[in-house]
C-alpha cells in the first residue's frame, strides 16, 4: 500500500459544485446558518478563453473553507460529472489541501497513478491542480500552494463560527 501523507496533513476545504449559486448560498444558510459568503467571478484566461468556473462562492466555517462552485455551463469542465440537477442543491466534488511544492505533489500524484485532469496557475496567487482520486476517494483531490497574494485573499473569506465545540 502506498501512503500519501499530505492527503492528510494539510486538509483546509470542502468543495462542492451546484448549477445555480445563489439558490445553493441561500438552501445552505437556511440548512446550517447564517453563513457569510464571499463571492468571486474568475476573469477569462491569458488566452481569451472561459474559466470553468462562471462563479465562486467561499467562506469558512471553524477553519474548514466551504466552496461552493458554479461552473460555466457553455463548455465542458472537470466538475459536471458532480452537478446535481436541482438548482439549489450540492454536491461533493473534492476535498482541498494546501502544498508548498505545487510542481513536486502533481509530480507525485502521477507516479502514484493519478490523473491531473486540471491545473493551472495565478502567478504569485497561487497554483491548483485536482488529481483524479474519485477511484480509490470517491472525490476529486485539489491541491493549492498560495503565494504571499493567495494567503491575503483566503485570508479575505468570511470566517463563521460552527456554534460547535469538539474536546477529545
Amino acid at each position: 500500500m502506498t501512503f500519501i501523507p499530505h492527503l492528510y496533513g494539510r486538509f483546509f476545504q470542502l468543495g462542492y459544485v451546484t448549477r445555480d449559486l445563489d439558490t445553493a448560498i441561500a438552501a445552505y444558510r437556511e440548512r446550517f446558518g447564517a453563513t457569510e459568503f464571499m463571492i468571486n467571478a474568475p476573469p477569462p484566461r491569458a488566452d481569451g478563453s472561459l474559466s470553468a468556473t462562471r462563479r465562486i462562492g467561499l467562506a469558512y466555517i471553524d477553519d474548514v473553507m466551504i466552496e461552493l462552485i458554479e461552473p460555466e455551463s457553455s463548455m465542458a469542465t472537470i466538475y459536471d460529472d458532480a452537478v446535481p440537477e436541482a438548482p439549489g442543491a450540492i454536491a461533493l466534488h473534492h476535498l482541498g489541501f494546501l502544498v508548498d511544492d505545487h510542481q513536486a505533489t502533481v509530480d507525485r500524484m502521477a507516479a502514484l497513478g493519478y490523473a491531473v485532469p486540471a491545473a493551472g496557475s495565478f502567478g504569485d496567487v497561487l497554483d491548483y491542480s485536482y488529481a483524479d482520486t474519485r477511484a480509490d476517494l470517491g472525490h476529486y483531490s485539489e491541491f493549492i500552494r498560495l503565494g504571499e497574494q493567495g494567503r491575503q485573499m483566503f485570508a479575505a473569506v468570511p470566517r463563521n463560527p460552527s456554534g460547535l465545540s469538539a474536546t477529545l
